[in-house]
């Protein structure tokens, strides 16, 4: 949901504004509309799973501002299709959205706790080809960080918390329902994988290697402190990130002490913040893109969300206070809807350096300067098979190599410094 790029918009067909006008009265928006009109929102490789556009709707009622809404659709690209629909992901978002959420807060209503799920964006309709939300960055003012910077300790905070909140509000309602069994009896494929599928491989093993082999390349064009060392553990590792991965998802529920509903793609790009004028610093959060969601340990989502999204000093100086603000927030949230988690922080903690490589792997293979840099660039409708993203990929991360030397000394200090980071909490 970032700012619309400078792409042309059109006026949409009395098709497209026939159904526009069915959601609005299906959210009790009765008002005439008088034009529809629709605009690429421009993030081509900013929103991987799905094409997005702008939607401004002006109603014949000129007493109401125009509506503005952020939509979801598929791509142009008829094999994306066909892997949205193997993973779910459109079914998935829809059924979190109009089915989970209202339910949810029912729950949270009926606990005396009225608002606390409010860390989301109002969801207008969703199907399995199209998911239509109120658009935040023109309706409201927030706005998307710069991944490439990442987040600093405020905006940290914030995610964080409300990643707890997340987490604590679907382990309470499952819990409250009867277990996981009876919770996914009634939000079907809430609990399913994507990332298990086999197409996942296909197309994110190759994304991993080359995105490993890239920082290992990156160290040896550098002369930095600790490159050798680095580089022969990082060279251990060719060919396993994405299989490392899938071994942290696959899980026995008998020996798990924690599971909830993940959001499953937890990073800078699905979060939208509110900022004070006054002093630019963070003030409020919203989690967006729910097309992921997933049952898992909740390390996962957050070792995901530390090693993709955070500052590498911020996490590494910070590590301890996030994750006991992320334990007390959880702990508090769930025993405010009357159930309490049996788990000591310290077990947590051990819970957390078991599932680590689950979002260091991602982080340090696509979320490094490198991987950064060059997403904006990469167009899911331009390409032909799934397997084409990681060669398009590596082609525009050599460029960015080339390219970029004194950036280049910079990233190979930092990936050192995740190497080193990495060794020291999982030998700990």
């Amino acid at each position: 949901m970032s700012q619309p790029q400078e792409e042309p918009a059109y006026y949409a067909s009395e098709c497209i504004s026939k159904k526009y006008r069915e959601i609005l009265k299906s959210n009790g928006i009765n008002e005439e509309i008088e034009e529809v009109t629709v605009a690429d929102a421009g993030l081509k490789g900013e929103g991987m799973a799905s094409q997005t556009q702008y939607v401004t709707i002006k109603l014949k009622n000129t007493n109401m501002k125009p509506l503005n809404l952020f939509v979801k659709v598929h791509t142009s690209n008829p094999q994306h299709s066909e892997w949205i629909e193997e993973w779910k992901l459109f079914e998935k978002e829809s059924r979190f959205f109009m089915e989970y959420v209202p339910a949810a807060k029912e729950f949270c209503k009926s606990k005396g706790r009225e608002g606390l799920i409010d860390f989301y964006p109002k969801c207008y309709y969703g199907d399995q080809t199209m998911v239509v939300l109120e658009n935040l960055v023109l309706e409201k003012g927030y706005v998307l960080l710069n991944k490439e910077v990442k987040q600093d300790l405020e905006a940290t905070r914030l995610a964080i918390v409300n990643l707890a909140k997340h987490h604590a509000i679907s382990y309470a309602f499952i819990k409250e329902l009867g277990g996981a069994e009876k919770f996914f009896d009634r939000f079907p494929n809430l609990n399913f994988e994507p990332f298990l599928q086999e197409s996942a491989r296909v197309m994110m093993e190759p994304m991993l290697d080359n995105g490993l082999s890239t920082n290992i390349t990156i160290l040896e064009k550098n002369n930095v402190e600790g490159k050798d060392e680095a580089v022969e553990k990082l060279k251990s590792h060719l060919g396993n990130p994405f299989s490392l991965m899938q071994d942290v998802l696959k899980y026995n529920p008998e020996d798990e002490r924690l599971l909830v509903l993940n959001h499953g793609d937890y990073w800078n790009n699905n979060s939208l913040f509110l900022k004070d004028s006054a002093n630019d610093k963070a003030i409020g959060h919203v989690a967006i893109d729910l097309q992921m969601v997933n049952y898992n340990s909740p390390a996962t989502d957050i070792s995901y969300y530390l090693y993709t999204s955070v500052k590498e000093e911020v996490r590494q100086a910070n590590l301890q206070e996030l994750l006991k603000l992320y334990f007390d927030t959880l702990k508090e949230t769930a025993q405010n809807l009357d159930h309490t988690l049996d788990l000591t922080f310290g077990e947590f903690y051990a819970i957390y350096l078991k599932k680590l490589k689950f979002g260091f792997w991602f982080g340090f293979c696509v979320a490094t300067d490198a991987g950064l840099a060059i997403m904006k660039d990469l167009d899911i409708n331009e390409m032909g098979e799934l397997k084409d993203y990681a060669s398009q990929s590596e082609k525009l991360i050599q460029k960015w190599i080339e390219e970029n030397p004194e950036k280049g000394l910079e990233s190979a200090r930092k990936i050192v410094g995740l190497v080193n980071e990495y060794y020291s909490l999982i030998e700990a």
